[in-house]
């Protein structure tokens, strides 16, 4: 198969070249003369040649007219020219359309060679551009997670600091507070001890003049002297006696000093509600 491409591509090459076409109109001259002399008529010539007559055989040739060869010549010359011209412009065209071909061949070829790149740049490209988005979406994914965790964490420290802050508070206002009561607790108490002294005194007070009233209404007795009589008594509201009980003592005193008890309308007593409270149940202790 390649010694007959290579002799082909000789042959191409030896037709479309000058040398060949020389040969060609060479031989169709060539084969003009013939053809003239095989349809020339032919003419007798007749020389005398005396002196070699017995050396030389005689010969026959036939007469060809210049004219008409000539003639032939230049028209199988033109024919031949105009057919290798003929030929050559054929072989032109057909390089040509060879060409045209090859070239179309090779601009579908590059075409297809550049659609099959495009395509493969589109597929590329699509499929960077997907990995692309993939990786930006996996991107935003981690940072929205990593925005989220962050927000949690900073939340959960917020809301820790918040609990500390508040326990602290808390923790403040309890010992406020305790302090406060305290304090109140303390300032009642003291303001209790002085209210208590002071209903005491006004008690006591209360409970010396009561026993002085009752000591002025009580009979006196030389019998009664160095005896006691101790005494429960009960007053209602102005001082007026509910109830009066012997608790211990000598009877006959007792007895007098309870007559001494009812004797008055109403015993001393305090307008304050709470030196009458404790003056509405006491104990007396009367003597002479």
């Amino acid at each position: 198969m390649a010694i007959k491409m290579h002799l082909h591509q000789w042959w191409q090459r030896y037709i479309e070249s000058s040398f060949a076409l020389s040969i060609s109109a060479h031989a169709l001259l060539l084969l003009g003369l013939v053809v003239s002399v095989s349809v020339a008529p032919p003419q007798q010539l007749n020389l005398d040649m005396t002196p070699l007559t017995d050396q030389m055989p005689v010969l026959n040739a036939t007469f060809i007219d210049p004219a008409v060869t000539q003639a032939k010549f230049d028209e199988s010359k033109k024919q031949a020219q105009q057919a290798a011209r003929a030929a050559q412009q054929e072989k032109l065209r057909q390089a040509r359309e060879r060409k045209r071909q090859a070239a179309a061949k090779q601009k579908a070829q590059r075409l297809a060679a550049e659609k099959i790149a495009r395509e493969k740049a589109a597929k590329e490209k699509a499929k960077a551009d997907k990995i692309r988005q993939q990786r930006e979406l996996e991107r935003k994914a981690q940072a929205a997670l990593a925005k989220k965790a962050a927000q949690a964490e900073r939340e959960a420290a917020e809301r820790l600091a918040r609990q500390e802050q508040e326990a602290k508070d808390r923790a403040r206002e309890a010992k406020q507070q305790r302090e406060l009561e305290e304090q109140l607790a303390k300032e009642q108490a003291q303001m209790q001890a002085q209210e208590t002294q002071r209903v005491m005194s006004e008690k006591q007070r209360y409970s010396v003049l009561i026993k002085s009233t009752i000591q002025r209404n009580l009979i006196t007795n030389e019998a009664f002297k160095g005896k006691k009589c101790q005494l429960n008594i009960r007053l209602g509201i102005g001082g007026v006696v509910l109830k009066v009980d012997k608790i211990a003592g000598d009877d006959a005193l007792c007895r007098a000093a309870i007559n001494a008890v009812y004797k008055p309308s109403n015993l001393p007593v305090s307008r304050d509600p709470a030196v009458f409270a404790q003056l509405r149940d006491i104990n007396l202790t009367v003597e002479q």
